[in-house]
């Protein structure tokens, strides 16, 4: 009864084969995928690095049409490859810095912070909040050149006996409270090494206008 026929052996011979052939045919077409895909990401990847290197050449290089007869009475191709020398913007505040030739508020600012924080003070101040207005308010209630923020800054204001009128006309009590502000920007007063953070104009760059 226990015994196998002669087929049933044959049969159960045929079984294991037949399950290692399946598992070799799914192992080849799981290679054969992965192989695929990492073709696909590398044609990308080169694709990628190639358009790249060809903007950066044409943002460098121009066609210049030219005579197909050179004065040497040489035959030449009617285009020539040139590099492209950068352009140089300087901004207004850039050519004040040369020739030194500040408005008597731009002094007020290079006085009070020194030349190179002086510098950056002027470009926040005009490219990035006030336009150097003595008198602006914006929307969110700062006031003043350094635009200091009434909500923020006014009980220390008040507590020098000062009125937010005061911000708008005198400047040079503006640019105190703003120097205060500055200082204190790195969480220690008095070290003379404040931050910008405290101005939007500053945190959204606006100032490079004034630098560049």
């Amino acid at each position: 009864m226990g015994s196998k026929t002669v087929l049933e052996e044959m049969q159960d011979s045929f079984k294991n084969p037949v399950k290692k052939v399946e598992k070799v045919e799914e192992s080849n077409a799981s290679l054969t995928g992965g192989l695929i895909v990492l073709s696909i990401v590398l044609l990308v990847f080169g694709v990628a690095i190639a358009a790249k290197r060809v903007a950066d050449w044409g943002a460098e290089h121009q066609i210049v049409k030219q005579s197909v007869v050179a004065q040497s009475f040489k035959a030449q191709l009617p285009y020539r490859i040139e590099k492209i020398e950068p352009t140089v913007i300087v901004s207004p505040l850039v050519e004040k810095i040369d020739q030194e030739d500040f408005t008597p508020v731009e002094q007020k600012i290079i006085d009070k912070w020194g030349y190179r924080d002086g510098i950056m003070a002027i470009a926040i101040f005009d490219c990035g909040e006030s336009g150097l207005d003595q008198y602006a308010v914006s929307y969110t209630g700062d006031l003043g050149i350094a635009q200091i923020n009434w909500a923020v800054w006014g009980d220390a204001v008040k507590a020098m006996d000062r009125t937010s009128a005061d911000l708008l006309t005198d400047v040079d009590f503006n640019l105190d409270v703003a120097y205060i502000v500055w200082d204190r920007g790195d969480g220690e007063e008095g070290n003379e090494r404040g931050t910008w953070e405290a101005w939007v104009g500053y945190q959204n760059d606006g100032y490079l206008r004034c630098l560049r």
